[in-house]
């Protein structure tokens, strides 16, 4: 008899629908498996549901046009998927200790039947058949441009530049920078703002604060222009008050709750994986449009701060 897997099901109870197609692609890019989708109600909303508008009411809750929370299930056989399950959850949402998110929770679950089919029904229908040469098309055209610019690299640097070059993009973050990284300055979503700037002005060579939640996971990040902006006003006031949107700002900060938290601030974060290649550090870096951006591992967890002079020396120190 087959020894029977350890099982566990793994439910979001989701409150912003809004992020419901990213979570949705983000565990069908990790692997998840079979995930199930419903509509779902708190208690106390159906219960003043039914108080005002009767049965009728009550059962328009669910209907899946109307705009109320989901749940997501899956049944997952592997450690790693459910811990790659739970962090993608966590990534997409903000963390689930962030108002109006949701609940996560597991449950054991002792057998299951149909989790395997037989057969395998995958088919090409024409379409993909047609984007499928279109793409080889588009990439030999890739193909002839790169080798024209290959050849006026290997003229002016040489082959052996050009094959270290190549090495070099292809080496993961965590091989590559594995003793340089920078200490990463990281506060709670719960810290208050006086701290986080003293947590800020203590590692002045990280321009960004990480914001973590209770999980230790990476929810936000806040940069080192609001510091300069709030920190400054005090000190050049008539360089704000004289030009409205500054004015704002200047206010903003005259305003300010002593009691305001890290989670106040922050805005979302960009990041690097560790397990990202230097090619794919880069183009992150670019594509936020940052000159250094936290690593993180797929659980997100941070791990360090690269910036783009480190990266760059690893490619050309030599």
């Amino acid at each position: 008899m087959a020894q029977e897997k350890n099982l566990t099901l793994v439910i979001v109870i989701l409150h912003n629908l809004d992020v419901l197609p990213e979570l949705l692609e983000a565990w069908k890019v990790a692997g998840i498996p079979g995930v199930t989708l419903l509509p779902s109600a708190g208690g106390f909303q159906a219960a003043n549901q039914f108080q005002r508008s009767g049965l009728a009411g009550l059962l328009s809750i669910f209907e899946q046009t109307t705009p109320h929370q989901r749940m997501l299930m899956s049944l997952i056989d592997n450690p790693e998927t459910l811990a790659i399950a739970i962090s993608e959850a966590e990534r997409v949402v903000g963390g689930f200790d962030r108002p109006n998110s949701g609940i996560l929770f597991t449950m054991p679950v002792g057998q299951a039947l149909g989790l395997k089919k037989w057969g395998d029904t995958r088919r090409l229908d024409k379409e993909a058949v047609k984007q499928t040469v279109d793409k080889a098309k588009l990439d030999k055209g890739t193909a002839n441009l790169l080798g024209w610019f290959e050849e006026e690299v290997r003229a002016q640097h040489g082959d052996a530049t050009l094959i270290g070059w190549r090495k070099k993009s292809k080496l993961m973050v965590s091989m590559a920078l594995k003793t340089s990284l920078n200490p990463p300055t990281i506060v709670s979503v719960d810290t208050p703002v006086r701290d986080v700037i003293k947590a800020f002005l203590a590692n002045p060579n990280v321009p960004t604060v990480c914001v973590i939640n209770r999980e230790d996971r990476l929810v936000g990040v806040i940069q080192e222009l609001w510091f300069a902006e709030m920190m400054l006003v005090p000190a050049m006031p008539e360089k704000y008050i004289q030009n409205p949107e500054q004015y704002e700002k200047a206010i903003a900060y005259a305003r300010m709750d002593p009691d305001e938290k890290a989670f106040d601030i922050m805005e979302d974060p960009a990041f690097i994986l560790n397990e990202s290649t230097l090619e794919e550090a880069y183009f992150s870096m670019r594509e936020a449009q940052a000159t250094g951006l936290p690593v993180v591992n797929k659980h997100y967890r941070v791990q360090g701060y690269l910036t783009l002079s480190e990266l760059l020396a690893v490619y050309f120190g030599e």
